[in-house]
């Protein structure tokens, strides 16, 4: 396989093994994870786009963001006759399936400089990140099953703000956001490509037997049941994260949240990150899947995999959550010089130590779980932001008595 983006900065370490930028891009294709990459012009954005276009040669779609692009424009890329006979007001009835089946059947949208395409053609390419075009107010599926979502936007065009319209809707439909600035190419990397070529164009190969494997690939992941600790790591990301002022709940809070944290969780992670969201916790397990995936090909055994559970979820949970606007912005600025990754791993060391120093709990109540008899005691333990596991192991003591019975 031939890919013209070369970068062998580490993004991070899983299961022993180093992860690059080209494992997370991969992660995400068998994920079907949307993607969004910013950074600042000449950083490799849309030649990494254009790899993952490399893998789908036909069934995949590129699309140059302007801010005079109408939606009859982008209808026409999608599939000229098709959408003029729409527009026409021609009678589709009948062709309407086999057309938008056969015809709009990308597996693969990348929309170069995104942020420049005016809210009318950003609804309709999110709908196609989502997996399905709207025409006349009707859904049509695109992809056959299978359609990933990829965006780009240079630095200048971020969407920090909550404010930003844009900003909201990136977060809502890309599952991941990457900053390519703080994984740039090593001086070797630039060497090797200004000495393989002085070309500056963009380039693309072609490698469609990979674009199939990814799919089946994705397939595979979907009907891989998730660990218990995986999903037990997850709901602390969504429940534990909640907690802060000795029981108050962030999601409560709503807009007073962080500035009326007490002074005790005032420098904690209790000011500094928001629970992920339920579409968040799902994008973490399944890139977390994906990623295990990756290193098992690297020479990761399944012994591996399974004893450093937390640790891949934490590397899905950093780059799923970064720039999700989960983060305590003013302590990006102020504390972490805007720098979301480093913010990000402060709130990863706190909730690594949260699990040590929890884990014989845990553990006791995984085999009060696993003996069917609930203990009172085991369950009293559990307090603070760790209250959520009282729930969480009655319900799993009494779907194993269900599962019992059956």
């Amino acid at each position: 396989m031939t890919r013209v983006y070369r970068n062998s900065t580490e993004v991070g370490e899983l299961h022993g093994f180093p992860v690059y930028m080209n494992d997370i891009v991969d992660a995400c294709l068998a994920g079907k994870l949307n993607l969004f990459l910013q950074g600042d012009t000449g950083s490799g954005k849309t030649q990494l786009a254009r790899d993952m276009m490399s893998y789908f040669p036909e069934k995949s779609l590129f699309i140059l963001g302007r801010n005079d692009m109408d939606t009859r424009e982008l209808f026409q890329q999608i599939n000229p006759e098709f959408f003029d006979a729409v527009r026409k007001g021609k009678n589709i009835q009948g062709l309407e399936a086999k057309q938008l089946t056969d015809a709009v059947h990308y597996n693969l949208i990348v929309v170069d400089e995104l942020p420049n395409c005016v809210p009318a053609v950003r609804a309709q390419l999110f709908n196609l990140f989502d997996g399905f075009i709207e025409i006349n107010g009707k859904p049509y599926p695109i992809g056959n099953g299978y359609s990933v979502g990829i965006g780009t936007g240079n630095i200048g065009q971020q969407f920090t703000e909550s404010s930003n319209e844009l900003g909201r809707a990136l977060k809502d439909r890309m599952h991941v956001i990457l900053d390519v600035d703080y994984f740039f190419p090593k001086p070797s990397d630039t060497l090797e490509i200004l000495a393989s070529s002085t070309n500056p164009r963009v380039e693309f190969n072609t490698n469609e037997n990979e674009g199939r494997q990814f799919i089946k690939e994705n397939q595979e992941l979907a009907e891989k049941p998730v660990s218990l600790e995986k999903l037990i790591i997850a709901n602390y990301l969504l429940h534990g994260l909640d907690y802060c002022n000795q029981g108050q709940s962030k999601r409560e809070m709503k807009s007073a949240w962080p500035n009326q944290v007490t002074a005790h969780g005032a420098g904690s992670d209790e000011a500094l990150v928001l629970p992920a969201s339920p579409r968040a916790a799902k994008s973490i397990i399944r890139l977390s899947q994906a990623l295990d995936e990756i290193a098992k090909r690297k020479g990761a055994t399944e012994e591996d995999i399974e004893s450093g559970s937390l640790n891949s979820m934490m590397m899905a949970y950093k780059l799923v959550s970064a720039y999700s606007g989960i983060l305590n912005e003013a302590m990006v600025q102020n504390v972490y010089n805007g720098n979301h990754y480093s913010a990000l791993n402060a709130a990863i060391t706190a909730t690594k130590g949260e699990f040590d120093r929890n884990k014989d709990k845990i553990m006791a109540g995984l085999e009060m779980v696993k003996s069917m008899k609930r203990d009172d005691k085991t369950i009293s333990r559990f307090a603070g932001r760790w209250k959520f596991m009282r729930n969480t192991l009655d319900y799993l003591l009494d779907k194993q008595k269900r599962e019992e019975k059956k």
